[in-house]
């Protein structure tokens, strides 16, 4: 039987070459699209900037602008930037800003305006990587009267002690509402300024009266609305929505304030408050204030009296007070100002 040795099949140089081509193509189109070009657009921090601003991507703002040191959260990403948007002109200028800074390449030691440009140092391929930060603004605050408390979007910052005393305190850039609170005779007086603040600011409040004319029921109005915006402020729940709890089941409050966290007998514990319950329906409820007698004098004034309570010591102000509670919110439950352990409790039942 006859053997037919096979022949080697040769390999085609064309074919090769043309192979080895079509990989290096390939391989250099990756390497732009996935390390060149992110790299090169992370150099351009100001074009990413803007861009992320008009389109309202705040991604962005959370990944590449920090605040003292922290990523923005969700909701300061969304603040500042819708901030920007809503004010045209100062959208301009932090366009601007952070346009200049990157032209500079020195923004890394700036202290004035919105930002400073801070280069990471894990840029490739020659270009720098970028982070925003945005500097602190700083808010001076003065009052005429003593014991003025300091509220900036419903929340309280602190209290000038002394009448002319000054309140300094730092915050992100934005748009704030400041609001003074003080008391004067046993009248509550408030002031609110609203700050576009692109710079340090200084408030000066001129809270004492021209004259002790007054109508006890609308300053009385104004202390039910400052115990609303506390209420609120520390529940996180509205005082019509607490209110409205009373004499209603657990399942109501599990649907409305969710699950406690820890329960005694007979009493549900939330963060800043107690829902005590009397066959299954709720009996009571106690906010906590996180206010020191001192404070609540300071916002509602001096009690008419103060008397014996079962929890504490009850401050009385005056059935003309609670009656604002019941003509504003429409309530209609019993509320007292307990007093316990130098800590102030509102009582609803």
């Amino acid at each position: 039987m006859s053997y037919t040795r096979s022949k080697k099949k040769e390999s085609n140089p064309r074919v090769l070459l043309l192979l080895f081509s079509l990989i290096i193509i390939v391989g250099a189109i990756v390497f732009y699209l996935y390390a060149y070009k992110p790299a090169a657009e992370q150099d351009k921090i100001h074009v990413a900037f803007k861009e992320a601003l008009l389109e309202e991507d705040r991604a962005f703002f959370e990944e590449k602008i920090e605040y003292q040191g922290e990523p923005l959260t969700r909701a300061e990403a969304l603040r500042f930037m819708r901030w920007l948007n809503d004010e045209k002109s100062i959208r301009g200028d932090a366009i601007a800003e952070v346009a200049k800074d990157r032209s500079d390449r020195t923004s890394s030691v700036e202290s004035e305006g919105l930002f400073r440009l801070i280069d990471t140092g894990e840029g490739r391929y020659g270009f720098s990587d970028y982070r925003i930060e945005l500097l602190p603004q700083r808010i001076d605050v003065t009052s005429d009267l003593q014991l003025t408390n300091i509220w900036i979007d419903g929340q309280r910052v602190g209290r000038i002690d002394e009448a002319g005393g000054l309140l300094t305190f730092e915050k992100m850039p934005g748009r704030y509402d400041v609001k003074a609170v003080a008391v004067t005779n046993g009248e509550t007086v408030s002031e609110t300024e609203t700050i576009q603040l692109t710079s340090s600011a200084s408030i000066d409040y001129a809270l004492k009266p021209e004259s002790n004319e007054s109508i006890a029921g609308q300053f009385d109005l104004k202390r039910a609305e400052l115990i609303e915006i506390e209420v609120e402020a520390q529940t996180g729940h509205s005082l019509e929505t607490i209110d409205s709890l009373i004499g209603q089941s657990e399942k109501k409050v599990l649907e409305t304030l969710g699950e406690p966290t820890g329960k005694r007998e007979e009493k549900w514990d939330y963060e800043q408050l107690t829902v005590t319950y009397d066959d299954r329906d709720v009996q009571s409820i106690v906010v906590d204030l996180d206010k020191r007698p001192d404070d609540l004098i300071a916002l509602l004034g001096e009690p008419k009296e103060k008397l014996e309570h079962q929890l504490g010591t009850e401050w009385d102000y005056g059935q003309s007070f609670f009656e604002s509670f019941f003509t504003f919110f429409g309530l209609e439950t019993e509320k007292q100002f307990v007093e316990k352990n130098d800590a102030m409790y509102l009582l609803i039942e």
